[in-house]
């Protein structure tokens, strides 16, 4: 909301510098300050909730108008033109203008609205997807007579939410629904929509008896049990278990291979998972995988060669020698897992891209190496806000009609606790992955636990000599731990101290267990630092932080993923230092020849700038020699 402030007060429009004047004098009357402002979205929905159009039956608006000591008819016209300000900045109030204006046959439907409403044909609320569904195709170039159905299912690209979408499907029924009437007939798109209910759900759901048992065969090829033990007890204590996220892969390629079973033979008749491995499913599920690599919603080649070989070891583990044969000669004959086996011994074009970007811009350098100072200004600044709102967060969690907010107030509420939650996890995450090591998502969400067995974040704060954290993650839950393990490695404890290099992080994780983490309703269930959101005894939904990391991380101006942290940090690393292999290999447990390997091209790549600089000054000095040489001889 600053950037929109600033832009409109230095407008060369006086009406858009009064915009902007009174959009400012808007949110100041609510005590908001400059860095508040920052934290705020430009969104009109979110103005629109901290200032609602002035009605005299809204007795606590009333109340707040009487306070500033403004008139009602003030607040109007700063609530009205601060709409307009937003609109402005966006081009909303432009480019809907120029729409609206339109003589197409969008307009000369709505013309006859009127008249069939009147008419009792239709109601009213029928209507209301219309304009969304209107505007939206305005905005593709398309009149009415354009739409298709692919083509209204393309206008989910234009919605920015879900609610949009559902606008727009509304709309496209609606004008199904004027199929009936002749005098619109001519003015409706040649084909009927049809229902779009659904239309991206376009996974076969699971039966319930096959997932159980897709989580048993998981189990059985992620875990090791000692034949020798003679009670389940010992059994279960002497079990070698795979790490977290090698596990998820091994669940997510089960899942994926028998969802894609299911377009061939009906899961729900199934006798099992053994049945949809026959040979003859087996090819038509991987090619139709490798097929569906191509678009843009399908695996990329890398994902689907390790979700093959997680399937071959799964069905190997469960005795199904023939079955994991096959799926051997097709991982080795595709071409996309051929493709996919050569990308996974090497690190991706677009994540080297990435790196090369980031080390290449000194601006985004400094950025994603304080990006956890800047989720925690704004998670801050969010807990700040709702105090300026008198809205108790911690209370509105556990019981919001206790604090009897109106309906503004609850989405102000609502929209302030996901900035809080988001920002503030996204902080506590980043600092770890920066500051400490960069560790995989899976070990930091799901892994992080500061009680039971067994405890990996230990919280000494009470240390009257030295206050501090330590992260210790044992083998067993690390993806590479097996290898690990074997070569005698073990990842060091990490102390994050008050006192040294990592203040930054341990201010932020000591900020997020005061202010943030209360904010999980799964807080008070789970011992885990990363608690998830309902209140239940787990982890945090990784879709849930993911999304939350990609939103934040593009707020400031960096997108990224959980794994560019771990790639981010060893490009400026070896940018700076190509001699730091040893200490990278401390700290990611990958071995010095397995970094070497995927980032190699950083190094390289420096060594050619620098012999071409060394050349260039050579050269420099040549023919300054040159010139010396020259006069002396003249």
């Amino acid at each position: 909301m600053h950037d929109i402030i600033d832009y409109g007060l230095g407008h060369e429009d006086p009406t858009v510098r009064q915009y902007a004047s009174h959009l400012e004098r808007m949110l100041r009357k609510r005590g908001y300050k400059d860095h508040h402002l920052r934290a705020l979205a430009g969104a009109l929905g979110e103005y629109l909730d901290l200032a609602p159009k002035y009605s005299k039956q809204n007795a606590r608006l009333n109340a707040r108008v009487a306070a500033w000591g403004i008139l009602p008819s003030t607040y109007r016209q700063y609530q009205a033109d601060g709409r307009r300000m937003i609109e402005f900045y966006h081009g909303d109030l432009q480019a809907r203008q120029a729409r609206r204006e339109r003589k197409d046959v969008f307009a000369r439907l709505k013309a006859v609205l009127p008249d069939l409403i009147e008419a009792n044909f239709i109601r009213e609320d029928q209507t209301r997807g219309y304009p969304k569904l209107c505007d939206l195709a305005r905005l593709r170039g398309w009149d009415i007579t354009d739409l298709t159905r692919d083509r209204v299912i393309q206008l989910r690209e234009e919605c920015s939410t879900s609610d949009e979408w559902t606008q727009v499907k509304r709309g496209a029924g609606f004008i199904d629904l004027l199929r009936q009437f002749p005098t619109c007939r001519a003015m409706l798109p040649h084909n009927e929509i049809g229902s779009l209910t659904g239309v991206f759900r376009n996974e076969e759901a699971i039966p319930e008896f096959l997932f159980e048992e897709v989580n048993n065969w998981v189990t059985n090829a992620t875990v090791e049990y000692d034949d020798t033990a003679l009670t389940e007890e010992a059994r279960e204590a002497t079990a070698k278990r795979h790490s977290s996220g090698n596990t998820g892969i091994y669940r997510a390629a089960l899942r994926t291979y028998v969802r894609t079973a299911g377009e061939y033979r009906d899961l729900k008749m199934s006798n099992g998972l053994t049945p949809l491995f026959e040979l003859d499913v087996i090819e038509k599920v991987l090619v139709t995988l490798c097929e569906r690599s191509k678009n843009s919603n399908g695996l990329e080649p890398r994902s689907l060669y390790e979700y093959a070989s997680a399937l071959k070891l799964t069905v190997k583990r469960r005795g199904l020698t023939e079955e994991a044969e096959k799926l051997a000669k097709l991982i080795s004959r595709l071409p996309v897992l051929i493709e996919g086996a050569k990308a996974s011994e090497q690190m991706s074009p677009k994540t080297k891209a990435w790196c090369r970007n980031l080390i290449q811009n000194e601006v985004k350098t400094e950025i994603f190496e304080t990006q956890h100072l800047q989720y925690a200004a704004k998670a801050q600044a969010a807990l700040e806000m709702a105090a300026l709102e008198k809205i108790d967060l911690g209370a509105f969690v556990k019981d919001p009609a206790s604090l009897a907010l109106s309906t503004e107030e609850v989405r102000i509420a609502k929209r302030l606790l996901r900035q809080a939650r988001m920002f503030g996890t996204c902080a506590a995450f980043a600092a770890i992955a920066i500051d400490v090591a960069p560790f995989r998502k899976s070990n930091i969400l799901r892994d992080l636990n500061m009680d039971g067995h067994p405890q990996t974040f230990f919280d000494h704060r009470s240390d009257p000599v030295n206050p501090h954290f330590v992260i210790h993650i044992p083998n067993e839950l690390l993806k590479n731990g097996k290898a690990m393990t074997a070569r005698g490695q073990h990842m060091p404890p990490f102390p994050i101290s008050e006192a040294h290099h990592r203040r930054d992080a341990f201010n932020i994780l000591s900020f997020y267990l005061a202010c943030i983490r209360p904010l999980f309703g799964g807080s008070t269930e789970s011992s885990l630092l990363f608690p998830a959101i309902e209140v239940v005894g787990e982890e945090l939904v990784f879709q849930t932080f993911d999304s939350w990391l990609a939103e934040c991380s593009d707020e400031i101006g960096l997108p990224l993923t959980s794994h560019n942290f771990r790639h981010g940090l060893c490009s400026i690393e070896i940018n700076e230092d190509p001699s730091c292999f040893p200490q990278l290999e401390t700290i990611t447990g990958d071995t010095e020849r397995v970094l070497r390997r995927n980032y190699t091209f950083i190094d390289a790549e420096k060594r050619a700038l620098d012999f071409q600089e060394t050349r260039y000054r050579r050269r420099a000095n040549r023919s300054q020699w040159s010139r010396e040489i020259r006069g002396a001889s003249e």
